[in-house]
């Protein structure tokens, strides 16, 4: 009966679901103000409760003076940590220049401007820039008689360049490529943090050869890497076969004693 009052008394009373706790720098014992206690999860049943009356008026309260002054709590930090390690050269963002969503970067260039296109070459953009699935036919300039998709930003609509599809030889390169319209882009240099047009800029050619070239010195290293590795390891293996030999060939004494025996007999 005792444990069934109990649960009974436990699922009528009120219970502390949780508190928000603030937290604050420390204070000098002199001049800090201790919170009391926080209430027990077992609060005695509402009728044993004391009348308002009772409650201590709010005088009883320790006055604002004695909190910690604002001047003690540390400063905020003016901005989050930024990201380790060193950023690439010349490393650029694209805006939109209607309304300055992010579109992409320089790291995402992939090719070379073809002659008469003002334009910057991605291999990636972000979800921002949109093409329709009807195809648009170039009717003169440098586009002339090329099947392409127009690209648009989704947050204004800007038109921001074209994804080609079919062409001649010429561009055959540029197919399935994300060709921005340098008007249309707006750069945010990051090393000289300066913002700038487009068509201001120019970004190094990314070519096959320089990046086989580096690939090429890359293996070379780690060749010679390994061969010092192995030179290693056999000198190590030689001297571990000496010492095993020489732990294990007979004592001279013990064999002249042996001769000695056999003369004997």
């Amino acid at each position: 009966m005792a444990v069934r009052r109990q649960l009974r008394q436990l699922f009528q009373e009120p219970q502390v679901a949780g508190s928000i706790v603030v937290e604050r720098a420390p204070a000098p014992a002199s001049t800090a103000w201790i919170p009391p206690p926080p209430p027990s999860s077992s609060l005695p049943p509402s009728s044993s409760l004391p009348p308002s009356s009772s409650l201590p008026p709010s005088s009883s309260l320790p006055p604002s003076s004695s909190l910690p002054p604002s001047s003690s709590l540390p400063p905020a930090p003016a901005s989050p940590p930024r990201r380790q390690g060193p950023l690439p050269e010349e490393c650029a963002v694209f805006h939109c220049r209607g309304c300055w969503t992010v579109l992409g970067d320089s790291l995402q260039l992939c090719g070379q401007e073809p002659p008469g296109l003002s334009v910057l070459i991605c291999f990636k953009v972000t979800s921002d820039v949109t093409w329709e699935d009807s195809l648009l036919v170039g009717l003169e300039g440098a586009l002339l008689g090329c099947a392409y998709y127009l690209l648009t930003c989704r947050s204004c609509g800007l038109t921001l360049g074209f994804i080609l599809y079919s062409s001649g030889s010429d561009l055959a390169y540029l197919r399935g490529l994300f060709c921005f319209f340098k008007d249309s882009i707006i750069c945010y240099l990051l090393k000289s943090q300066m913002i700038i047009e487009a068509s201001k800029v120019n970004f190094p050619a990314v070519t096959l050869k320089e990046q086989m070239e580096k690939v090429k010195n890359k293996l070379v290293e780690f060749n010679g890497r390994i061969e010092l590795v192995m030179k290693k390891l056999e000198k190590l293996e030689q001297n571990n076969y000496v010492t095993e030999w020489q732990n294990s060939s007979p004592d001279p004494d013990d064999l002249q004693a042996g001769y000695a025996r056999v003369n004997a007999n």
